[in-house]
């Protein structure tokens, strides 16, 4: 029932003023009429007609074109804006050709701008739409029309709006769109009101599988030596038979930053590449075939191995011969110092303990006081070579 009323109101906003503009005075036709919800332009002949068509004109300019049915009637199912004004022209033939134009008024005030939308659909299931906001009039306040069916005409309004600090609506969120069709057109639409009057709008007709953005695959990398494969999976996404993904990669060599890629788009699942030594990281991101908007880069991941570093054999030597001279100079200083220090300080003799310091047996001799043992007694040998006589 609320569709309903908010269907109503709004096509009482989009009350269809025609202007009849034959080429000449007495048209051939009557009585035209159009309907935004089926989209069928009629009219009465009231003379014969024959091989009419109807063409649909924005701001002067073509768009689409059909050919009438029973030459009494259009069946309007291009896809064409109605806020910048729509002409539906009636061409034919009763005896000379005729032309009548039906025209559907701009919506809004002149000289008004027309406000900016777009909308983003994200996790899978969600969409945000979003608008420019003017800054003046401060009292404008936007509201925001959608098809839910495809090559419809935008009958219903947002189901929650977005606000900014000072309460304007500024955007609208989807928490479900399952029943939107993904490959075909759904009708969007925002106005606004200012002091009781409508502020010029602005609609535009768009497929959600080209505003779907998806989150960037995970890389599985398997090295093997100098080789390296890398492998990743579909995105999750709402159309669960749709598997045309373009994937870019960046890999990019750590040690002097330079990026190895990217390259052009592929829409393969694995990709082989050969490395040299040191580390390497990569990226990805990914978009669907019919979307021109790329999904943000995956977080950088590592591969690759740390560089071997030869040493030469001058450098080698050199250090061995330093390693050598270090430890020559630590004998020598630690030679000297034993030296200086046992001059300093002479070894302390001590009693030898029978029992702790040998199992020798010491020969035991009685101490007598002002006694030498013999052996301990200096023994010179007097060599006599010539005796003489104390006579004189």
């Amino acid at each position: 029932m609320a569709d309903l009323i908010t269907f109503i109101w709004f096509s009482m906003l989009l009350t269809l003023t025609h202007s009849q503009i034959p080429t000449q005075e007495d048209s051939p036709i009557k009585n035209i009429t159009f309907d935004t919800k089926t989209r069928w332009l009629r009219w009465t002949n009231v003379e014969n007609v024959n091989d009419v068509k109807c063409i649909v004109k924005v701001l002067s300019e073509f768009e689409y074109h059909t050919k009438a049915t029973n030459n009494s009637m259009c069946h309007m199912t291009g896809l064409f804006t109605w806020c910048q004004g729509v002409d539906l022209e009636i061409q034919g033939f009763a005896g000379k050709r005729f032309s009548k134009t039906f025209q559907v008024l701009q919506r809004g005030e002149k000289g008004t701008t027309k406000e900016s939308v777009s909308c983003q659909v994200h996790d899978t299931n969600l969409m945000d739409c979003k608008w420019t906001v003017r800054k003046t009039p401060r009292d404008i306040q936007y509201q925001f029309f959608y098809s839910k069916y495809a090559n419809a005409f935008a009958d219903r309004e947002c189901p929650k709006y977005m606000t900014d600090s000072e309460g304007r609506r500024v955007g609208c969120h989807f928490n479900n769109i399952s029943g939107f069709e993904s490959f075909r057109e759904h009708h969007f639409l925002v106005t606004g009101t200012s002091s009781g009057r409508e502020v010029q709008c602005n609609d535009a007709y768009i497929s959600l599988s080209e505003i779907e953005i998806f989150k960037p695959p995970k890389i599985n990398i398997t090295c093997t030596n100098l080789h390296c494969s890398m492998q990743w999976q579909i995105p999750e996404r709402r159309e669960l038979w749709d598997t045309n993904f373009d994937y870019q990669l960046e890999i990019l060599k750590v040690a002097d930053k330079t990026i190895l890629k990217p390259n052009d788009p592929i829409r393969e699942r694995k990709l082989d590449f050969g490395i040299t030594d040191g580390k390497y990281t990569v990226k990805i991101r990914t978009r669907n075939l019919f979307n021109k908007i790329w999904s943000e880069w995956s977080e950088p991941q590592e591969f690759g191995h740390e560089v071997r570093k030869d040493i030469s054999l001058p450098v080698l030597m050199l250090s061995l011969f330093g390693i050598v001279f270090i430890v020559l100079l630590i004998i020598g200083y630690l030679c000297k110092r034993y030296y200086v220090i046992q001059k300093i300080f002479p070894p302390v003799p001590h009693i030898k303990d029978q029992v702790s310091d040998s199992f020798q047996k010491y020969v035991q001799v009685v101490w007598e006081e002002n006694k030498i043992c013999p052996e301990q007694c200096k023994i010179e040998e007097i060599q006599v070579i010539e005796k003489q006589s104390n006579c004189p």
